[in-house]
């Protein structure tokens, strides 16, 4: 990737699960493997795509968010207050099964960030590759904007307070990663180019918020 031009091209970073991968979570799931064993299955994953980005000639490595079950939900509910139900925010994901598509975040306490939340994904990542490690993750505008809207009115009437608590919680994870020698992040927001969508504007008015 070069910077030499006014402009750059590079990867999102969240690559497909393999289906040995894909088999240990399940097999998790029903307590058929340990922890441990879905580490060994994840780490291995982890190797294939860094070796692949990297015979690819790519200079920023991620991890391809193969230990992560959804890309933003899972790095969200790292917080402290923050958890999911069955429910669903509404916006389906096509050619899925009802069980595939995301539960929905719930904002029950107030968030903090009282361990560390995805440290390891990147330390183990940094282990694994001699380019530049990156690191991805969901922007703080996610939860907000694909969240229960009754739980987070519930737990913070002031939305100031909300904002303030969730980028605290950001920020000291960021700052851990950074002192474990991250020195690329990559911040996603899927909702804003979801605006230019009608229909999901208009989501978003009959839950009471004015996407203009």
């Amino acid at each position: 990737m070069s910077t030499a031009k006014p402009f750059r091209a590079d990867h999102v970073g969240s690559l497909l699960r393999p289906a040995a991968l894909k088999t240990a979570r399940d097999q998790f799931a029903r307590k058929e493997i340990t922890r441990e064993q879905l580490r060994t299955a994840e780490d291995a994953a982890v190797r294939h795509v860094v070796k692949l980005q990297e015979e690819s000639g790519l200079q920023s490595i991620t991890d391809g968010e193969q230990r992560r079950d959804w890309w933003h939900i899972d790095f969200l509910c790292g917080f402290d207050g923050i958890t999911t139900t069955a429910g669903s925010f509404g916006v389906d994901f096509h050619g899925t099964t009802k069980e595939e598509q995301p539960p929905l975040m719930c904002v029950t306490a107030p968030i903090r960030r009282t361990q560390p939340n995805m440290l390891e994904h990147f330390t183990y990542l940094k282990s694994v590759t001699s380019k530049t490690p990156k690191f991805s993750m969901p922007s703080p505008g996610m939860l907000h904007a694909r969240g229960d809207r009754e739980s987070l009115k519930k737990t913070y009437p002031d939305l100031d307070l909300f904002w303030a608590d969730l980028t605290a919680a950001y920020r000291a994870e960021i700052k851990a990663m950074y002192d474990a020698g991250c020195r690329y992040f990559q911040i996603d927001d899927t909702t804003i180019a979801m605006m230019g969508d009608p229909k999901v504007r208009d989501q978003f008015k009959s839950k009471g918020d004015d996407p203009d």
